[in-house]
């Protein structure tokens, strides 16, 4: 039985429609990650945006994530909100000095004056074949470091109207 106050989708759906929605709503919002531009993502998860926001607001980058977390850290310092996105979560090592050591201290370092007001968004886990550097569940690096917020959806249900 289902609710009839509840949409279906994907997860890559409920992803794209959240990350329009942010856009839509704030012009600070800037997507940054490998293929995400005009290829709209490995997932499809920012397919359109490119062509409704820009080249601008949705960065194509090098296949490098420390300059992809990087970049979002020194972004978000002068007030940008950018969105980064790393394909799979077993690269988050690549950039865990930028998220650990710069990110996540932030406010702390310079006494609330700056903040890394970040989302880095990734895949995780196993379930699609992708092998060993592909669907790792990296998240317990992450847990018990001061200053960041692990979220992963249950479900990409979501009320109608959000």
């Amino acid at each position: 039985m289902t609710d009839s106050s509840i949409r279906t989708r994907t997860y890559g759906q409920a992803l794209n429609e959240a990350l329009d929605l942010a856009m839509g709503r704030d012009e600070s919002v800037f997507l940054l990650g490998e293929d995400i531009g005009e290829m709209g993502g490995d997932f499809g998860v920012t397919r359109g945006l490119w062509t409704k926001y820009g080249a601008e607001r949705v960065r194509d980058t090098p296949l490098s994530e420390a300059a992809i977390v990087g970049a979002t850290v020194g972004a978000a310092m002068v007030g940008m909100r950018p969105v980064a996105e790393i394909m799979f979560a077993d690269f988050l090592g690549e950039c865990y000095d930028q998220l650990v050591n710069n990110a996540a201290k932030m406010h702390y370092m310079f006494d609330g004056q700056f903040k890394a007001s970040i989302v880095v968004r990734t895949a995780c886990g196993g379930g699609f074949g992708g092998g060993p550097h592909h669907s790792q569940s990296v998240e317990g690096w992450f847990l018990n470091v001061p200053g960041l917020v692990i979220v992963a959806p249950a479900t990409p249900l979501m009320p109608r109207g959000c």
